[in-house]
């Protein structure tokens, strides 16, 4: 990302990046799962937003990131939430319904 993908107007999404490297044969990403490009793209530097996935090289676009989290991530989290709390008895694995008990810290 920082080499290929730095700043908004070089943002990629996942799927067109897995893509990219599963065609010129990286072997790291041949066999990634969406899952598991997920969590190594969680432990990255990287912001999104509408276009994709960027590494930073402004403070603008980290603060446009701040805002587009609030704008989408919280509200959709505090959402599920709700429908969550709504409907126990259909909702399956409770470990990993913990994932969407979080506090509102940003």
């Amino acid at each position: 990302y920082k080499k290929n993908h730095s700043g908004k107007e070089n943002a990629i999404t996942r799927l067109e990046f897995i893509s990219m490297h599963s065609r010129f044969g990286s072997p790291p990403f041949l066999y990634v799962t969406d899952r598991q490009f997920r969590q190594i793209y969680s432990q990255l530097p990287i912001v999104t937003c509408d276009k994709g996935g960027f590494y930073p090289i402004r403070k603008e676009e980290i603060l446009e990131y701040r805002s587009y989290l609030r704008k989408k991530a919280i509200p959709l989290f505090n959402r599920y939430r709700q429908v969550y709390e709504a409907h126990l008895d259909l909702m399956g694995d409770e470990d990993q319904m913990e994932l969407f008990k979080m506090e509102e810290t940003i």
